[in-house]
């Protein structure tokens, strides 16, 4: 597998914010596998359903935070690895169309 540079839009964790990355990116993760198996025809799977997963778990380690902020983060989180880790990140999730 080659190599992949990290685009400039793709925000990079922090050693402030990497929890965060964390608890998002296995929420998302979570809940796209779950969605997903619900389905039998996995275009009918609800595609909002692992990215509010992430925003919600994002918020409840950071309250201080407003929900539109924690759903920022989660969306900058599961961007970042998708693209850097995309072989990980799309690891056992059906008809991911990696064949992975």
């Amino acid at each position: 597998m080659r190599s992949m540079t990290t685009p400039a839009a793709v925000e990079l964790p922090t050693p402030e914010n990497v929890h965060l990355y964390r608890a998002a990116i296995l929420a998302w993760r979570k809940a796209e596998i779950e969605e997903r198996s619900r389905h039998v025809d996995v275009r009918l799977a609800n595609p909002h359903v692992a990215n509010y997963a992430s925003a919600l778990a994002v918020h409840a380690l950071a309250p201080e935070m407003t929900f539109a902020q924690a759903d920022l983060l989660a969306q900058k989180a599961t961007n970042w690895a998708a693209q850097a880790h995309h072989v990980w990140f799309w690891r056992g999730i059906p008809d991911n169309g990696y064949g992975l």
